[in-house]
């Protein structure tokens, strides 16, 4: 290049460095974990386990996917949980359906269902008393229509009546970029009290998989 040039140029080369620093690094992406342990079978990118008298699925949902089923489960386009488009992701979602197929009533609490990491970090999920604590820390109020959102969420313990089927969608925070693995970890408690667990894994996509010799 013309050294004559690089004073004309400059600024729009500061401009071009400066806008390429404001985007947002791109999230890690996760993908259900086909190689780590599990109660259940994939189907698609659907995690299905459950027992004799219970089932359960499991399916992460990117953001239009979340809002989808808001606006299906409550006729409100509200999405609390949406980034700005200059921000990537700041959460998780699945959508979680269990089905009671035993003859009497089985619970589940949303606040046992643990996302752990391969760090060891374990995440809970955040409801609207968490998303309203995190808007009155930076001085602000949470909207109240999001308060109509809390139908599509699973935010409290609930109870599936025999032949029910409950849905509802559990949201973490968004883990750290360089976490490799993680796990979600379900339990629900059978009417004879005993908790019956399952667990879903999902890997960083980028991740190589394993070999035939490890």
């Amino acid at each position: 290049m013309n050294k004559r040039m690089l004073p004309l140029l400059a600024p729009f080369l500061c401009c071009a460095l400066a806008a390429a620093a404001a985007e947002p690094a791109p999230a890690a992406q996760f993908e259900p974990d086909t190689e780590a342990a599990t109660t259940g079978a994939l189907q698609g990118t659907t995690w299905v386990g459950g027992g004799p008298t219970w089932k359960v699925w499991v399916k992460q949902l990117d953001g239009d996917e979340r809002l989808n089923f808001i606006e299906r489960m409550t006729g409100l386009a509200i999405d609390p949980y949406a980034n700005r488009p200059d921000e990537p992701p700041a959460y998780h979602t699945f959508l979680v359906v269990i089905e009671n197929d035993g003859p009497t009533g089985l619970s589940f609490n949303p606040q046992s269902a643990w996302l752990k990491t391969n760090k060891n970090k374990v995440l809970l999920p955040q409801g609207l008393a968490d998303l309203s604590f995190n808007y009155r820390v930076t001085g602000r109020e949470l909207p109240a229509a999001y308060e109509n959102v809390q139908g599509a969420l699973f935010e409290r313990a609930i109870s599936v009546a025999p032949g029910d089927t409950a849905s509802g969608l559990l949201i973490y925070d968004r883990v750290q970029r360089k976490t490799k693995r993680w796990n979600l970890g379900l339990r629900v408690t059978l009417s004879d009290g005993e908790r019956a667990a399952f667990n879903a894994p999902y890997r960083r996509s980028d991740l190589k998989k394993k070999g035939p010799d490890g």
